[in-house]
């Protein structure tokens, strides 16, 4: 893999967060073998995958990077992708996630289109489901209206980084397993459940709406958007251990 800060907090992820992350990257909407992809070629798949994909951290990072870059331009970087900050902001401008700025962090980007994909997902629900997941995070009844939702979700992100992450990661976990394709999702039926249960309803045909959106957008998109997705969601999971850490 190209040498990278930005991904190195992957080797201390959980094997079934890496898993999910590596059958994004390998596997198309059906669950097939994606014809375009390397990973599976490597000796570090055949020894890790599926049940040691710590083990395999540097090819899963290095596969993501290559997914990223221009075909014609990783040739000249030795078969080698860009750094993963320039294929988050690729996927930034693609989601058309508006506020990003010149001297964000990857980690930064992250959190804006995590933040955006909140606000869309949350504008979509009916008050009745918007209701069971202000409960689920113990969100005051006052706030149920989605304008406090989002204003809470601000409030915590500006006064309390804990709270945020907590909120945030809770909102993404059962996301994620939606993020490895339509095949997929059906198969992992039994994580979702123990993740938030009204992801099941209207919630989650809504992901897999923006799916069928993100699958026109072309070959390349729809392996780095839910992957960048999946990266930023582990890597808000492994701050928030950080912080319970240290707290």
């Amino acid at each position: 893999m190209r040498p990278d800060i930005d991904l190195v907090f992957l080797q201390n992820c959980t094997n079934t967060d890496l898993r999910t992350l590596c059958d994004i990257l390998i596997k198309d909407n059906d669950g097939n073998i994606r014809l375009s992809e390397k990973l599976t070629d490597t000796d570090s798949y055949y020894n890790c995958y599926p049940h040691n994909t710590k083990g395999m951290w540097q090819d899963i990072a290095a596969e993501l990077q290559r997914f990223g870059g221009n075909t014609f331009l990783n040739i000249y970087r030795h078969g080698r992708g860009p750094a993963y900050e320039s294929i988050v902001l690729d996927v930034c401008k693609k989601m058309e996630v508006n506020d990003i700025t010149e001297h964000d962090t990857a980690e930064e980007m992250e959190q804006k289109l995590l933040f955006k994909m909140t606000e869309t997902m949350i504008s979509k629900l009916s008050e009745e489901e918007l209701a069971k997941l202000m409960k689920e995070l113990n969100i005051e009844k006052r706030s149920y209206k989605k304008q406090g939702v989002m204003a809470a979700l601000l409030v915590a992100k500006a006064v309390n980084n804990k709270l945020f992450y907590k909120m945030m990661t809770y909102i993404f976990r059962s996301v994620s397993q939606m993020l490895v394709g339509r095949g997929i999702m059906a198969a992992g039926a039994g994580l979702i459940a123990r993740g938030t249960q009204f992801l099941l309803g209207p919630a989650g045909w809504i992901i897999c709406g923006a799916w069928t959106a993100w699958d026109i957008a072309g070959p390349a998109y729809r392996v780095t958007i839910p992957a960048v997705l999946q990266v930023s969601y582990m890597r808000m999971k492994y701050n928030s251990r950080l912080l319970t850490y240290n707290a």
